[in-house]
């Protein structure tokens, strides 16, 4: 341009400024914004703003907040710039500041600025801010993306709390901003992650209803929540569902069916899937093999395994470290850790680097036999090799210490977890707590709750389990082994009440003693005993402590296993009165239980009152219907329970009748 004559001014310094920053050239665009003054044009705001956004884009922060302090009047397009780049470098509180500042100039800002805070504050865990911040766009005018409405609603539904997502959810969609199949997806794994599939279920028709339709990826996730609920047969039909709307299972659909069949035991089902995948024109990837490889290793069936890894080289798929760690863990239980340290040293001539997985398995079986020295120098392989530790590596840690009495170190290494930004959760709080109980220190161990605070670490059946174990051990002066059933067995109220006491007396939250109560609820109700499930509920009423949705389930089920079926329907009735929608198995166990008993009138006159339009119309004929009635002999029931869905207008797919007049002939 200046060899033809030309002579570049400010517009054509600029324009190409915006340009090389724009291709992240900002090198480049550097040089040129300095040259400006040497050919006699002012570096304006457009210069200013264009560099310190490329700055920004290119993670150099601190050079942008420099540049920024040079101009003379910043306007908002750098501001915003600014806020977007601090937040893309983990700099919110700064971002925030200057967001503020734009606020103070009287500027109205645009959604690229608040956006840019909402999805940090997303990432960093701090989704009330982020929720707080969507509400402002939208008082101030501004029209959020789906984009960032859905990061709010997939935070929410990262750390459970399922009443915050659809709260959002329903807010975005009364203001405008429609959701898209991925804030349905978000909302579906959020409901299979806590185990309510049945919800998730619900959302198929609810997207449809509102013109957006569901992906492959929505069926696998239900496949997969259907699973983690022990429901693998409603698993394996939804896949005609998939068939139904045009869509093909993938790798996915079929490694998450094998994984559920295998941990379910049924490695020969899993067999049989992985066979049929050629014909579906599934090629089996790592995760396939590997998935079959650890069923069949854990269910003793190792030569197999062995077929299936010569299969998997032949497949063209590379072993990896998860495709020997079954073999490691077999080697180690049954035929000692040196079988198991040979298999690792193996992988390492072979230049396979063994993974912290493979590490962990010797450890932990290093750890049980008390061989803490040789643990310790593979500990110390492991971490030169580069493989750090993770929660389980850390856990078979503690767990020997605890053995050993030794809770100082325990607690060292959970302190270790932390600083390591390694998650400690259940398990690692569980056996942290069991070896303070051991040794008499039952408090010390109540006040662990405390921490178990994040979506990993909430306390379960087990933490309950082993308190309550204890304190049953002190009452009765004996060792009790901790199995549920002889702990629910021989368990008395005052054991009970002695650990809430304990827990008040603690200061634990009021979030874990709910746990707590369902945790017992459900122990007791398991065993059948109706006195201590009533008293405990007057406990809770006395604690101020409402029923909420799981402890309702656990009723009903409670009620519905001693034959109770007039209170199991109306605690039902009442946890539909206060908003709870109750679980599909609950209905399940209620109408069959009350066709068995001969009374199949009032089982019609339940299911014709129920609400069925809160579900997915195939799931309630395969939960209730088929599952429940048909298959535990009431066939006869099925035709008007049918015609009921259909006269409510809940008219399942021409698949489910497919599948309902196929589980009908095989009555006959």
């Amino acid at each position: 341009m200046v060899r033809s004559g030309w002579r570049p001014d400010a517009f054509t310094f600029n324009s190409l400024i915006v340009g090389y920053c724009r291709t992240q050239q900002v090198e480049v665009a550097q040089d040129l914004f300095n040259k400006m003054p040497l050919r006699g044009f002012r570096q304006d705001a457009v210069s200013y703003a264009a560099l310190i956004e490329g700055l920004c884009e290119t993670g150099r922060i601190d050079k942008a907040l420099e540049l920024l302090r040079e101009m003379e009047q910043p306007d908002m397009h750098t501001y915003v710039a600014l806020v977007k780049g601090l937040c893309d470098a983990g700099r919110g509180e700064e971002g925030l500041c200057i967001l503020q500042k734009i606020k103070e100039l009287g500027w109205r800002t645009n959604t690229r600025a608040y956006a840019a805070l909402v999805d940090l504050w997303c990432r960093e865990r701090k989704v009330d801010e982020a929720e707080k911040m969507l509400e402002e766009m939208f008082d101030n005018g501004l029209a959020p993306s789906v984009v960032t409405c859905t990061a709010v609603v997939n935070a929410y539904c990262r750390e459970g709390r399922m009443n915050h997502a659809v709260r959002v959810f329903e807010s975005m969609k009364s203001k405008g901003c429609e959701p898209n199949v991925w804030t349905y997806n978000a909302l579906v794994q959020g409901f299979c992650n806590g185990r309510k599939v049945y919800k998730a279920m619900a959302l198929l028709d609810k997207m449809r209803a509102c013109g957006v339709e569901p992906d492959v990826v929505t069926y696998n996730l239900l496949i997969r929540g259907q699973c983690i609920d022990g429901h693998i047969e409603s698993a394996f039909r939804l896949p005609r569902l998939m068939e139904g709307d045009g869509l093909a299972a993938d790798q996915y659909t079929c490694n998450t069916l094998i994984d559920a069949l295998c941990k379910d035991g049924k490695t020969n089902e899993a067999c049989s899937l992985f066979d049929g995948l050629e014909e579906r024109g599934i090629r089996p990837n790592s995760v396939t093999f590997n998935t079959l490889i650890d069923g069949l290793c854990k269910a003793g069936k190792v030569d197999i395994a062995q077929t299936f890894l010569e299969k998997m080289i032949s497949a063209g798929c590379a072993p990896d470290t998860y495709t020997y760690s079954p073999f490691i863990e077999n080697l180690c239980k049954t035929k000692g850790w040196q079988e198991g340290l040979s298999f690792i040293d193996e992988m390492l001539q072979k230049d396979v680097k063994p993974s912290t997985v493979n590490y962990t398995i010797v450890i932990d079986k290093l750890f049980k036999e008390r061989n803490y020295g040789l643990a310790t120098r593979m500990w110390g392989q492991m971490v030169s090799l580069g493989c750090c530790p993770d929660v389980v590596t850390y856990t078979t840690s503690v767990r020997a210490y605890c053995n050993e009495g030794r809770l100082d170190e325990a607690e060292n290494v959970v302190m270790e977890m932390n600083k390591s930004g390694v998650t400690v959760d259940a398990m690692a709080y569980n056996t942290l707590m069991d070896g303070y109980a051991s040794i008499g220190k039952t408090d010390h161990a109540v006040t662990i709750l405390k921490h178990m605070k994040s979506v990993a670490s909430m306390p379960n059946h087990f933490t309950f389990l082993i308190l309550l174990r204890h304190l049953l051990q002190m009452r009765l002066a004996e060792h009790v082994p901790l199995k549920a059933t002889l702990v629910w067995n021989i368990i008395k109220l005052a054991d009970v009440f002695e650990l809430f006491e304990r827990m008040k007396k603690n200061t634990v939250p009021s979030s874990a003693s709910a746990r707590a109560y369902l945790a017992i609820l459900e122990g007791f109700s398991e065993d059948r005993r109706l006195d201590e499930v009533t008293s405990l509920v007057s406990r809770m009423k006395e604690d101020n402590l409402p029923l909420n949705e799981d402890i309702y389930t656990a009723l009903v089920n409670c009620f519905c296993k001693l034959r109770m079926y007039p209170d199991a329907w109306a605690l039902l009735c009442s946890m539909i009165g206060h908003g709870f929608l109750p679980n599909l198995l609950s209905y399940q166990n209620l109408l069959s239980g009350l066709t068995a008993e001969g009374q199949a009138d009032r089982a019609k006159e339940i299911f014709r009152d129920s609400r069925w339009k809160d579900y997915n119309p195939d799931e309630i004929v395969w939960k209730v219907i088929i599952d429940g009635l048909i298959r535990k002999g009431h066939s006869d029931m099925c035709h008007d329970m049918i015609s009921i869905l259909e006269q409510m207008n809940c008219k399942p797919r021409d698949e489910t009748y497919a599948m309902l007049t196929e589980e009908l002939s095989s009555r006959e």
